[in-house]
């Protein structure tokens, strides 16, 4: 990212943590987003490294990274948090509260998906205290992009992650909720957690609303 890093506008934060990361992916996401700040996570380091991403915070127990890429980083003026490995939280909590304190408007995760999913599930939780802390945040990965809402909102067709629409009570249950422009439409239906009834929709306009009255919906959009 280097030094010249523009911070006018909204704060954008993106958090490269220990899960799955697509290298071209993450290139072309660091290439479209100007993000004030980077915090590498652990294993996050190492696809950083890769793409000679310059962080402006490391953070984590680093368990996963080899001792050379960490003192690399060492000599270096970025500031290096670490944690032991025995804690009460995850790293990647860690470094999403550091955001936090930092006012972010938007956070972005990379590598919070991956092969254990109770990272993942754990890193969906996360996404509560964007909601908490009104702040827009969201997992990221080549296929999907997943974040919740507690209020309604429109999704646009030219700004789709991919071409599938899936919603998922994130708490037990989403009233009233009603779905215009999309290919299967909804009329103020009772979303209740164990319904698979909210998988695999698409648009069929170039907006699509997505209204309910209580509730906190989580929202994936996919691709194959």
């Amino acid at each position: 990212m280097g030094k010249n890093k523009d911070y006018s506008g909204q704060n954008k934060i993106l958090i490269l943590t220990g899960g799955d990361i697509d290298q071209s992916f993450l290139k072309s996401l660091i290439d479209q987003v100007n993000y004030s700040l980077v915090f590498a996570v652990d294993r996050g380091l190492l696809a950083a490294d890769k793409l000679k991403i310059e962080p402006d915070y490391i953070l984590g127990d680093f368990d996963s990274v080899p001792e050379d890429i960490l003192l690399k980083y060492r000599t270096m003026s970025i500031p290096i948090i670490s944690f032991p490995k025995m804690k009460d939280k995850t790293d990647t909590q860690i470094a999403f509260e550091k955001a936090i304190e930092h006012n972010a408007k938007v956070i972005d995760l990379v590598g919070a998906t991956g092969s254990r999913m109770d990272h993942t599930m754990a890193n969906m939780d996360l996404l509560m205290l964007g909601l908490e802390w009104g702040i827009s945040a969201s997992i990221l990965d080549p296929n999907n992009k997943i974040y919740l809402k507690k209020e309604s909102f429109v999704i646009r067709k030219d700004d789709q992650h991919g071409d599938f629409i899936s919603l998922l009570p994130f708490s037990f249950q989403v009233k009233e909720l009603v779905l215009k422009g999309f290919k299967y439409p909804l009329d103020g239906i009772v979303l209740t957690a164990g319904s698979s009834l909210g998988i695999s929709n698409e648009l069929i306009e170039d907006q699509a609303s997505v209204e309910f009255e209580e509730g906190i919906l989580a929202v994936f959009e996919t691709r194959d």
